[in-house]
């Protein structure tokens, strides 16, 4: 029978007795934890947050990662895309990649250590003013192993103006001010 979209809807009540429905359930959530969480190492970190929304068991399994690598590069879209990718979109993606930062570090157990832990990111004010301070919560409070912060800047050194820099300087020092505990442990390469 369908429905009013033009889709076959299904009886629950008959797929929920047949056998051979339950057996095409949702088998990732099945699985142990520990078993998703290696399956969940080997992909890049916005992918295993996307795994995780299929299911509530697996909601709390980013807090649990051992390597956390947030880049705001996996997110833009392939080079030989034919969209054009303005300030407003490097704007909302690194929004993107402050939030998420914020959340997965803000949930981890102290108790689970951390091997990897990488954040790269487009340097601008609010977000990694406030991924500094989720970064120095991490660092003085988990047991992080490694650990690597990388700002970029809006535009190429080339395209850069002397202001630019300034600016771009002044921002870098709000940040190491406000969030010393972030750069407590780290090293400058």
């Amino acid at each position: 029978m369908k429905n009013k979209k033009g889709r076959r809807s299904r009886n629950k009540a008959t797929c929920n007795e047949d056998p051979a429905c339950k057996a095409n359930g949702d088998r990732l959530s099945r699985l142990p934890n520990d078993l998703l969480l290696n399956i969940l190492e080997r992909v890049q970190t916005f992918d295993a947050l996307k795994a995780c929304i299929l299911s509530k068991q697996m909601l709390k399994l980013p807090a649990m990662l051992s390597q956390i690598v947030i880049d705001v590069g996996s997110l833009f879209p392939h080079p030989d895309s034919s969209r054009e990718f303005g300030i407003r979109d490097v704007a909302r993606v690194n929004g993107v990649v402050a939030k998420v930062t914020d959340n997965i570090l803000w949930m981890r157990s102290p108790g689970i250590a951390m091997r990897k832990l990488n954040v790269r990111m487009v340097l601008r004010h609010y977000d990694v003013l406030s991924v500094g301070k989720s970064f120095a919560h991490a660092m003085a409070t988990q047991k992080v192993q490694k650990a690597e912060i990388e700002f970029m800047t809006e535009k190429a050194c080339a395209d850069c103006t002397s202001a630019d820099l300034v600016d771009f300087a002044k921002c870098f020092n709000t940040i190491f001010a406000d969030c010393l505990d972030a750069f407590a442990g780290l090293c400058w390469c």
